[in-house]
C-alpha cells in the first residue's frame, strides 16, 4: 500500500496523493487567517476545487488582476505564468490537479504567513459580491 505524503506549510499543509511524469494530486489543507505565497509557475498549470470552507483567491495574469472569494464546489484555473495567491478565510480543503510538480518551478513574489486582519479587511473591501 502507498501513503500520501505530507508537507508542512506556514499556512497549513498538503497531502500529495500522486506526482509523476504525468500529473499531480494534493489535497490542501488551509488554515483560517493564512495564506500561500503569490507565485506563478513557468511550466506547471493547475486547477484548484474547494472542497469546504470559504477561500479568497488572488490571480494575476498579463496585467489583469482578480480578486474573488471561493466556497466549496468552485474552481480555479491557473495558467502557465499567472500569479496566484489563496487566503483561508475559514478552515479550508482545496483539492489541487496539476501536471507534474517541481519545486524549482515555483518563482515567489510574496511570503507565505499570517494575514494581519487590517490587511485581509483591505483587500475584502475590494472584492466584489
Amino acid at each position: 500500500m502507498q501513503l500520501v505524503n505530507f508537507a508542512e506549510k506556514e499556512w497549513g499543509h498538503e497531502e500529495w496523493i500522486v506526482n509523476n511524469d504525468l500529473y499531480c494530486g494534493k489535497k490542501l489543507i488551509l488554515k483560517k487567517g493564512f495564506r500561500c505565497s503569490m507565485h506563478m509557475h513557468k511550466v506547471k498549470d493547475e486547477t484548484f476545487y474547494i472542497l469546504s470552507g470559504k477561500v479568497l483567491m488572488e490571480t494575476e495574469f498579463e496585467g489583469e488582476k482578480t480578486v474573488k472569494i471561493m466556497e466549496a464546489g468552485d474552481i480555479q484555473h491557473i495558467k502557465i505564468n499567472m500569479l496566484h495567491r489563496f487566503t483561508g478565510l475559514e478552515d479550508s480543503q482545496i483539492m489541487e490537479f496539476s501536471t507534474f510538480h517541481m519545486d524549482s518551478d515555483s518563482y515567489r513574489v510574496e511570503v507565505s504567513g499570517k494575514v494581519a486582519q487590517e490587511e485581509l479587511n483591505n483587500i475584502l473591501s475590494k472584492v466584489e459580491f
